[in-house]
């Protein structure tokens, strides 16, 4: 095999993996959607634990966010700023949904 043909087959090899990527990615887009489970004995405990994972991952991520400025100040401050705010949102509409389930649990 020529190297003309090495490289041509390896095109072609890049090619259908980045096809499959792509094709993978659009159908993972429309992502899946479980239902809610059926209501449980241990409802109340998990939806402490999921206040407690919130309050905890928002927590992470800003410690996150302060380290990477202290390894980069490219972009900075706006991007520890941009960060903060998607975090802040992110935090909000978990802790509404979370709201809401204790409402619901408290029927």
């Amino acid at each position: 095999m020529s190297n003309r043909q090495s490289y041509i087959l390896f095109a072609i090899i890049v090619v259908i993996l980045a096809l499959a990527f792509l094709i993978g990615y659009a159908l993972s887009v429309g992502a899946v959607t479980y239902p809610e489970p059926e209501p449980s004995k241990w409802d109340k405990r998990i939806l402490e634990l999921d206040k407690e994972a919130l309050d905890m991952a928002y927590r992470t991520q800003l410690q996150h966010l302060f380290a990477v400025w202290m390894k980069d100040e490219t972009g900075q401050p706006q991007r520890i700023v941009n960060g903060a705010r998607q975090a802040r949102r992110a935090y909000i509409e978990s802790a509404t949904y979370l709201e809401k389930r204790e409402k619901e649990l408290e029927r």
